[in-house]
């Protein structure tokens, strides 16, 4: 068995790197494969086989195969993480037997991808020094970027919202995911295009070409997606990127920074030119501002049969429709507090052992009403789905990690700001703490969880090295 777990080490430390490149380089085509099986109606998917058996792979490794400092306190962490889904399967089946235990097991592999992925990802780059790079995921977000343009050129995208006949997903499932996606690696997408401007030469034209492609690919991507995450972080990326090249370019006159600086000022003049018109103005004025000065009931009014019965009479729901204020803040997130509030309710009438071991996914015998829909905000669907226990293992550590990330930021903040690709790996990972935060669909979604991760470990990285540096290095 030891020469077995050397050999497969050995194995690890030659073959990791390029088979964590070439997975993360495969998400988009993971991601449209998926888009076009669900659309073809086949009931299970290559996302679906694919993370479910990197995820099995994952936990084998980091628990049999790896090998590195402070192991022991990484397994105490994963044995709670298998611990507490054991309770909360035994929980299950006191409520409706096997049934819904079966009837949980789907999403409960989905959301508890994350932090298993994470104990194998820091394994690995413990024990090898391994990370997915920060040029994986900018051709990642390159590819990403790249399927919206082709599908609307070849006119074979999918729409984003199908009850409003506007935005485009290309060739993947879901608009708010693949948005979400895409707000993370745009920035290191649009970071690494800028190293390729000022290293191109007339021999390498064709990566500039390239370079072009993708930063144009992203602006018609942010534009014609139609979700508010992917505009909304890819711009702000892109004033934040110019302002800091603009900086650089005046303090450090040479003609590499001049084209960077010009070249970051032009693709933050194309993403905002293509708003005008484009179908995120479309949605944004059309539907989106228009639910902003809609009551709650005409709201609910509009939705499925299933769920607008479901909320009435819950207290999240009657809270909404008598307090103005919680009322906006609703209808800022886009009636996401409304549509949880029959899971909500479920959980708060649950006494005990729901409170601290969650309601999971499929409904029960015993609740009150059907809950089964969808709670986006990734707190709240964590501490209803799995309890005050399941959020403590799962999202305080992530709050944690958030917190620390921004109190060493302020620790140095003269280095951190002289380094742009630390400060892409910061602005993803706060990009992606405020998304699953206001938005949902991150941590408890494999395909963006991936890029969580990748880019937080990424920081995680980055910091540790510049923090072995005089604090007056630049």
């Amino acid at each position: 068995m030891t020469d077995i777990r050397a050999k497969l080490q050995d194995a690890s430390r030659a073959r990791l790197p390029m088979l964590l490149a070439i997975y993360i380089l495969c998400q988009p085509l993971i991601d449209v494969l998926t888009g076009l099986g669900a659309q073809a109606g086949h009931p299970v998917t290559v996302g679906v086989v694919i993370r479910a058996l990197v995820l099995v792979l994952a936990f084998l490794y980091a628990v049999f195969v790896s090998d590195f400092p402070g192991k022991k306190r990484w397994m105490l962490f994963t044995w709670a993480l298998v611990g507490y889904l054991a309770l909360f399967m035994a929980y299950m089946f006191t409520l409706g037997g096997l049934s819904l235990c079966v009837g949980n097991v789907k999403e409960v592999v989905k959301t508890f991808f994350a932090p298993f992925v994470l104990i194998f990802l820091w394994s690995v780059y413990k024990q090898f020094g391994f990370l997915v790079t920060c040029e994986s995921i900018a051709w990642a977000g390159g590819l990403y970027a790249s399927v919206i343009p082709l599908a609307v050129a070849t006119n074979t995208s999918f729409v984003s919202y199908g009850n409003a006949g506007m935005g485009y997903r290309g060739w993947f499932y879901a608009a708010n995911e693949v948005g979400c996606i895409m707000a993370l690696t745009a920035p290191f997408t649009i970071w690494y295009c800028l190293k390729v401007f000022s290293s191109v030469t007339k021999k390498t034209w064709w990566k500039g070409l390239l370079a072009l492609w993708a930063l144009a690919a992203v602006a018609i991507s942010a534009t014609s997606l139609g979700t508010k995450i992917i505009f909304g972080f890819t711009a702000l990326y892109c004033v934040a990127a110019f302002v800091w090249q603009l900086v650089r370019a005046l303090r450090q006159p040479a003609r590499e920074h001049t084209v960077q600086a010009l070249a970051m000022g032009l693709m933050l003049a194309l993403i905002l030119g293509m708003y005008f018109g484009s179908p995120f103005q479309q949605y944004f004025d059309d539907v989106y501002n228009k639910w902003l000065s809609r009551p709650p009931e005409a709201t609910v009014e509009t939705w499925d049969e299933a769920i607008s019965h479901a909320c009435q009479g819950t207290w999240l729901y009657e809270l909404i429709k008598s307090n103005e204020t919680f009322a906006d803040i609703d209808q800022i997130l886009s009636r996401r507090f409304i549509s949880a509030s029959p899971s909500v309710q479920v959980y708060t009438e649950g006494g005990p052992a729901a409170w601290l071991l969650g309601v999971g996914y499929a409904t029960a015998p015993s609740y009150s009403r059907e809950m089964y829909f969808m709670v986006e905000l990734d707190p709240l669907a964590l501490l209803v789905r799995h309890g005050i226990l399941g959020f403590a293992l799962y999202y305080a550590p992530y709050l944690a990690f958030i917190g620390w990330a921004v109190v060493q930021f302020f620790r140095r903040p003269a280095q951190r700001l002289a380094d742009l690709r630390y400060c892409t790996a910061l602005y993803g990972t706060l990009a992606g703490f405020a998304i699953s935060v206001l938005a949902g669909h991150a941590l408890v979604s494999p395909a963006v969880a991936t890029f969580i991760l990748a880019v937080a470990m990424q920081l995680w990285a980055q910091t540790e090295e510049q923090n072995k540096l005089p604090k007056a290095a630049k």
